[in-house]
């Protein structure tokens, strides 16, 4: 039985699917999810790492967007960089449409100086989109009430398409400070669950910059934490959004920040708070998008919740290339 309120979140995302096609699920937590944001981090760290993505998008909408993602890296020696795999899965609409994406990448690690390094990483994947339109709901399927019978006299089936895909990226680390682009959908592959030849998946660009300040303790000259200010801009077709924050790192044990993120295309905003804690190999993150601004429909109050695990496999270990100062959760 459905509320009107979950009828009118299924037209809504449906309709939200159709105004944005094309645009890939993003993260909030951008470096806990670093395969994700560019292939050229994989193996930035000595030891081997499995990071668990989750993110629930507007969950008062009865599960509108809901995204997983799974991802492994690790440095191997001979081959000068980094390799990694990455699994994500996106629900929309409760089910409606869902993706699934299977990736492997290489990243090429190039020490130019004592501190300054520069990666260049591939990705290729497939994937796999669905409709399952056994969950659109028809006129004649409601009640005067708003409760919704469980089926009409109209019936469809599940569509499914499948491409392959292609991204490459590049980054920099110079002492405490990063940055890095990206572009995926090289090929702008056909992702449409149609017969239609021109539905091309646009391309996407990823540019991001920041680095980790040591702030230290006057009397004793100790460092006390690190400021990690960062820029992100992504930008795919008419979307365009820009996310700039400030993140605290204490004593490498805990780590609070907060965001500010900018859709430009669709004109809203949104302020995201996190914070995390180590316990020795493992890294816990938790995140809150709270809506400042938002589209036609108010959905101000709906916000997003995300939370990312990393566990680090190695307890350590010793390599004999110098460890690249990047961005931590």
């Amino acid at each position: 039985m459905y509320s009107r309120t979950q009828i009118f979140t299924l037209v809504f995302f449906i309709f939200s699917v159709l105004i944005v096609k094309g645009q890939d699920p993003y993260f909030s937590q951008f470096f806990a999810n670093r395969l994700y944001l560019n292939p050229a981090f994989a193996g930035v760290e000595n030891n081997r790492k499995i990071s668990l993505n989750y993110r629930n998008q507007w969950p008062a909408m009865n599960n509108a967007y809901v995204t997983y993602g799974m991802a492994y890296d690790q440095f191997i020696e001979p081959m000068n960089g980094g390799v990694g795999m990455m699994i994500f899965n996106d629900n929309q609409g409760n089910g409606v449409i869902t993706e699934f994406g299977l990736s492997v990448i290489y990243s090429y690690h190039l020490y130019v100086t004592r501190e300054l390094t520069v990666n260049a990483g591939f990705q290729a994947s497939y994937v796999q989109r669905k409709l399952n339109a056994s969950n659109f709901i028809f006129e004649d399927m409601l009640n005067p009430d708003g409760t919704v019978l469980p089926s009409g006299s109209e019936s469809y089936g599940t569509y499914r398409s499948g491409f392959p895909d292609f991204a490459v990226g590049f980054t920099s680390f110079y002492k405490g400070y990063y940055s890095g682009i990206a572009m995926y959908h090289l090929l702008k592959p056909v992702h449409s669950m149609s017969s239609d030849p021109d539905s091309r998946l646009s391309r996407k660009i990823t540019v991001f910059a920041g680095g980790m300040i040591p702030v230290y303790e006057k009397r004793l000259g100790k460092e006390v934490l690190q400021l990690s200010p960062n820029i992100i801009y992504l930008g795919q077709k008419t979307f365009n959004q820009l996310n700039y924050g400030l993140e605290t790192h204490f004593k490498n044990m805990f780590v609070a920040g907060i965001w500010l993120r900018q859709n430009l295309g669709i004109k809203y905003s949104s302020l995201i708070f996190s914070g995390g804690y180590v316990i020795e190999r493992i890294r816990i993150r938790y995140s809150y998008d709270h809506q400042l601004t938002s589209p036609s429909v108010n959905i101000s109050s709906l916000g997003a919740h995300e939370i990312s695990l990393i566990l680090t496999l190695d307890k350590g270990k010793k390599i004999s290339h110098r460890a690249i100062k990047c961005p931590k959760i």
